[in-house]
């Protein structure tokens, strides 16, 4: 995760879900922020639905942190992919 206070993270975690939902988005989606520590202002640059699955991009990253093996990031994203319900 990025060095940042928990109340910026919570933002962060806050605005990427309303903009995943907003967009109507399933499955991963990666959104991408700037901050402005000095002005205390957070700035999201965009939501991407189609992110990174290389075994070194973001999204693998991510999940390895939260104990997400690779082949299971993509098991669940094959087994969740559908047309919409």
């Amino acid at each position: 995760p990025a060095d940042l206070p928990p109340e910026v993270t919570d933002a962060v975690m806050t605005a990427s879900l309303k903009a995943h939902q907003a967009l109507g988005c399933r499955g991963v989606t990666r959104s991408d922020f700037r901050y402005d520590e000095q002005k205390g202002r957070l700035v999201i640059l965009e939501t991407n639905a189609q992110p990174g699955m290389t075994p070194t991009s973001l999204v693998p990253e991510q999940a390895a942190f939260l104990g997400i093996p690779f082949e299971d990031l993509v098991a669940w994203m094959i087994e969740d992919a559908s047309c919409p319900r």
